[in-house]
């Protein structure tokens, strides 16, 4: 994507690869932070962590369709990002998620992991945030770190209210805790 002076964390089209793998770190790293309480409370932190950090990045796959390309030059030339970043497709993957899995926390988790997304990559512009409306193109920049935040606070108000069992009295009871 092209550089945004009022977000100097984007990608740099004369470094693609390295653009890359900055969006893998940054995407994974955010949504995992949103989602932090909710994978602390996990007996399965780590495959949740890791759930969490690749999808993250997932929503990136619609730059390689919009582009028709695999090549990472071409993709940081786009002029601007594919519908689906935005605010409608994140509540719909939410939607789906429950739908598919009837569990309130993986939707949970799902839209906001791809919102944080969503704010990242709106802060820097070029971002439909309302697709199909035309407008915003962008969110400033302060989004991404409120929002964020934001999300983590609603995590921890879910967290707070999933109840999960001490370790010694499941491992009297012999009684596996079922994660998400």
């Amino acid at each position: 994507m092209s550089p945004y002076s009022a977000w100097p964390f984007l990608s740099d089209p004369n470094h693609p690869f390295l653009s890359a793998v900055w969006a893998v770190l940054i995407h994974g790293g955010i949504g995992v932070l949103c989602v932090a309480p909710l994978i602390w409370r996990s007996d399965h932190r780590i495959r949740y962590a890791v759930l969490a950090f690749v999808g993250g990045s997932v929503l990136d796959v619609d730059h390689f369709i919009a582009a028709g390309s695999l090549n990472l030059h071409t993709i940081e030339t786009m002029s601007g990002r594919p519908a689906t970043h935005s605010f409608g497709f994140v509540i719909v993957l939410g939607v789906l998620t429950l739908l598919l899995t009837r569990r309130w926390i993986a939707a949970w988790a799902v839209f906001a992991v791809n919102l944080t997304h969503v704010l990242f990559d709106a802060a820097g512009g070029g971002v439909q945030v309302l697709y199909p409306l035309a407008h915003p193109v962008g969110l400033p920049w302060l989004a991404c770190p409120i929002g964020t935040l934001a999300l983590f606070g609603v995590s921890a108000v879910l967290a707070g209210g999933l109840s999960r069992p001490r370790r010694l009295d499941r491992s009297r009871q012999g009684v596996a805790h079922v994660g998400w």
